[in-house]
């Protein structure tokens, strides 16, 4: 159940658990997470491929050391994954399957949030606990 992450440049990432990084659930993601004819910048993954039919489509070939070709280039969502990464070996150590979307959820939080003002991004935080419902410890531990 890997994460994936599609991105805009200039919007917000959006992240979430899924079941594989295959062509049928990649392919599934992006249709219901992108308008049609957006242009997306990849990497030359084999799941991606076909992406042309419906959007504008660029890709860099990371194993061919090409890393910008025009505009295209993947920094800004490696930079998401990055952060994802530190915290997963700098704070937490080990993130569950079970909540690996609640891990996902928090760094789509932070990062989309990296360039707000610290007060704004507190009260965003409150806010949604308000709106949260409780997650029992009981319902917490149990096995999935």
């Amino acid at each position: 159940m890997p994460p994936i992450a599609p991105t805009s440049r200039d919007g917000e990432v959006r992240a979430k658990v899924v079941q594989s990084v295959g062509m049928v659930d990649l392919h599934r993601e992006i249709k219901s997470n992108v308008a049609q004819g957006a242009t997306l910048y990849t990497d030359g993954w084999v799941a991606y491929r076909g992406l042309k039919a419906m959007f504008n489509h660029s890709t860099v070939d990371h194993m061919a050391k090409e890393y910008v070709n025009g505009d295209c280039h993947t920094n800004g969502i490696e930079s998401f994954w990055a952060l994802f990464k530190r915290g997963y070996h700098g704070v937490y150590h080990h993130m569950s399957r079970k909540h690996m979307h609640r891990y996902v959820d928090e760094y789509t939080f932070r990062f989309n949030r990296r360039a707000s003002e610290m007060h704004s991004v507190f009260s965003d935080a409150i806010n949604r606990i308000a709106e949260s419902k409780t997650l029992p410890y009981k319902t917490l531990i149990q096995k999935a």
